[in-house]
């Protein structure tokens, strides 16, 4: 239980399944989805909740971001506003 809190704790978006295969990579074990999902009630972490925000984050594309464009001053950078259909917002957000 205290790898699977380590691992909540690093990344609190994963999914059981994601759980259940970082158990089997790094510590060769097998778990049942149903399994798990005991293990995270029991941690109190049955019912997550993610931001739209949250989950639409990608920090390895924001990071690219920052070293291709970093060294522009903020003043040279507009930012518009964006308007568009949100196609997730009749999603579940419940993790």
């Amino acid at each position: 239980i205290t790898f699977i809190s380590s691992i909540l704790d690093a990344n609190p978006t994963l999914y059981l399944d994601e759980i259940q295969n970082q158990l089997l990579e790094t510590r060769d074990v097998e778990v049942s989805l149903a399994t798990l999902s005991n293990a995270v009630c029991r941690l109190q972490l049955s019912h997550k909740q993610l931001s739209k925000t949250a989950s639409e984050r990608n920090k390895l594309l924001r990071a690219t971001w920052q070293a291709e464009y970093g060294d522009i001053p903020m003043v040279y950078f507009v930012w518009i506003d964006e308007s568009s259909v949100d196609d997730k917002t009749n999603q579940c957000t419940d993790g």
